[in-house]
């Protein structure tokens, strides 16, 4: 009986725009209809993440997440503990393309966005998704313990954020 070949190893690192493989990155970005939220960038952002999932030479999933003070983003002031202000890991864009979905890839890139976030000194990841949109990261997120709290946007009444608190 002929063994099959071994699945190779599911890979995260975190790629810049000078990485040799960005162009195809760039693709895949494009692809899944996140362009705008990879490139969105706004002054209360203190830094910039994205994280590429890999198997083998193969791109199979991507995640875009900012470190930022929580608060200011809403048009509120920075919401501060002690006099600190805390902040929070805000993931912006996400993406699997469909033929890799159902293979614990976004899991894997979310929790990794969680461990790095602690390692920035987070308080929380958040997010912010369209139920019409994306059901399934409603449900990835919901099955990770993310808390849902409708936005109250107007003109998109199935938005929601979710929240986890980095422990």
């Amino acid at each position: 009986m002929p063994q099959s070949e071994p699945e190779t190893a599911l890979t995260i690192k975190e790629w810049h725009n000078d990485h040799p493989r960005y162009a195809d990155l760039t693709q895949i970005i494009e692809q899944e209809k996140q362009t705008g939220w990879v490139n969105f960038s706004a002054d209360w952002h203190q830094s910039s993440h994205i994280l590429v999932a890999t198997r083998g030479e193969t791109i199979v999933g991507f995640l875009r997440y900012v470190v930022q003070e929580i608060g200011p983003d809403m048009d509120c002031p920075p919401i501060k503990l002690e006099g600190r202000a805390l902040t929070e890991s805000k993931i912006l864009a996400f993406g699997v393309p469909e033929v890799y979905r159902r293979q614990g890839i976004g899991r894997a890139l979310q929790s990794e966005a969680l461990r790095r976030a602690k390692d920035h000194g987070c308080h929380q990841v958040r997010s912010r998704n369209s139920g019409h949109y994306s059901p399934a990261s409603h449900q990835l997120k919901l099955s990770m313990g993310f808390a849902v709290h409708p936005t109250g946007d107007e003109t998109d009444k199935h938005d929601v954020y979710f929240v986890k608190p980095v422990n």
